[in-house]
């Protein structure tokens, strides 16, 4: 049964990080950039694999090259940068970019395409070359002339939380559930990549401000329990200014600050609406407070309980006391 399997190259000796990173990728040639060592490469890896061939995973890595078009590879990869950026490059004269404002992006692993990622992490959902010229050959088509970007509408904003959302119940996820969660993943990619008509650039909306800012906000919804999480660093993750960052969130209800905070009590309060959560003290900890003291005035001027209450309450309305 489908399961998530979690890697890191920090689990092994320096001078085997990269060839255990590389064990990981068999069907993509992995290479250190120049200048790079071995024996300082960080990498992490979240991936579980479907029983009908497609594969789902979250990805952090220090700079890398990789060169597709192996003789085993056979899939189709839409992908989701969050941070860093992945310059690509096929035949002599294409050069594309992928950063964080790019959207979902679509490959054919048979091409010839080298690719140098840079601080880089994504999501990224491999589906069987089969199952893509079977249900959507002309994005197949697409993808074998060129990397494209999908286009922005309300399949792909949903295919995207849905991305984002198996990231963030990965914990509970296993077995059925997770099978069953990966192929409504393929499901809803093959119908979206069934819909391309065109290839847009991937730098087609790499300058709008609405653009950095969706990137943020998932950002944002992926890291915000990170305790050191801020703006200077969200800027940094997206390859932006501070200024810039700033700008993007000009036409959005809230501040960046604002939104880290609304996210952090938002995802606190989902984590108190369990039969065992955790205690006050590691809540206040992975939401950026000082104290508990804090978190929990906060808490409670946002959603008008404290987290104690909340919790309570929440038990009581299931009988669970």
């Amino acid at each position: 049964m489908a399961a998530f399997q979690a890697h890191s190259t920090t689990s092994v000796a320096p001078e085997l990080r990269f060839d255990y990173w590389r064990s990981l990728h068999p069907s993509i040639a992995l290479d250190l950039p120049q200048g790079r060592h071995a024996d300082d490469y960080r990498a992490n890896l979240i991936r579980a694999s479907s029983t009908g061939g497609a594969v789902f995973g979250w990805c952090t890595n220090d700079d890398t090259s990789a060169h597709f078009a192996q003789d085993n590879s056979d899939f189709v990869l839409v992908s989701l940068t969050l941070a860093g950026e992945a310059r690509l490059r096929q035949g002599a004269d294409q050069r594309q970019r992928v950063t964080s404002q790019s959207g979902l992006v679509v490959l054919d692993s048979r091409q010839p395409l080298s690719c140098l990622a840079m601080q880089h992490s994504m999501l990224y959902l491999m589906i069987p070359r089969s199952q893509v010229r079977a249900q959507a050959p002309s994005a197949l088509t697409l993808a074998e002339s060129s990397p494209f970007s999908l286009p922005d509408n309300a399949l792909t904003r949903m295919l995207t939380a849905y991305l984002l959302g198996i990231v963030r119940e990965r914990e509970s996820l296993s077995g059925e559930a997770l099978e069953c969660g990966l192929a409504a993943a393929c499901d809803m990619s093959l119908v979206a990549l069934a819909q391309s008509r065109e290839s847009l650039s991937l730098e087609w909306e790499a300058t709008q401000r609405q653009s950095l800012l969706k990137a943020a906000c998932r950002y944002i919804e992926l890291h915000a329990s990170e305790p050191g999480l801020d703006v200077a660093r969200i800027a940094h993750a997206l390859g932006c200014s501070r200024a810039g960052l700033y700008r993007a969130f000009t036409a959005h209800p809230a501040s960046v600050a604002e939104t880290l905070r609304r996210t952090r009590l938002e995802q606190a309060r989902a984590r108190l609406e369990t039969r065992h959560p955790p205690s006050i003290d590691q809540l206040s900890y992975h939401c950026g407070y000082l104290n508990a003291a804090s978190f929990t005035r906060a808490f409670k001027r946002k959603f008008g309980a404290s987290p104690q209450d909340w919790h309570r309450q929440w038990c009581e309305r299931r009988l669970l006391l």
